[in-house]
């Protein structure tokens, strides 16, 4: 391999898809914050566990103990527990989103 070859080679190396040929530009710089935050995070845990065990729970403790062994009755109350469950989270959801798109509030601090 030429000079011109290596040369070349070695120049294509040091150029990233974040640096230009100037050497004024900077890198950008990366975000370490997590994409969601943690309480985002404990909210859809809890809510996945409450969409698992409150419909069952549900349906087990009303077949016997409201509806006498009616089957049809404890299902129906078990979907309407699953859809209180959903609704409860989509307005969980929603007051998040609303709490976090609200502008910062600017206190002057006294000196």
């Amino acid at each position: 391999m030429s000079s011109k070859g290596k040369a070349s080679a070695s120049a294509t190396a040091q150029q990233t898809p974040f640096s230009s040929s100037d050497s004024s530009s900077s890198t950008p710089v990366r975000s370490t914050s997590p994409a969601v935050s943690t309480s985002t995070l404990v909210k859809l845990a809890f809510f996945t566990v409450a969409m698992i065990f409150f419909p069952i729970g549900t349906y087990f403790i009303s077949v016997d103990r409201y509806f006498d062994g009616n089957t049809t009755y404890a299902g129906i109350s078990a979907a309407v527990m699953a859809n209180v469950v959903l609704f409860a989270y989509v307005v969980a959801a929603v007051l998040e989103d609303s709490q976090s798109s609200r502008p910062p509030i600017n206190v002057k601090k006294q000196q």
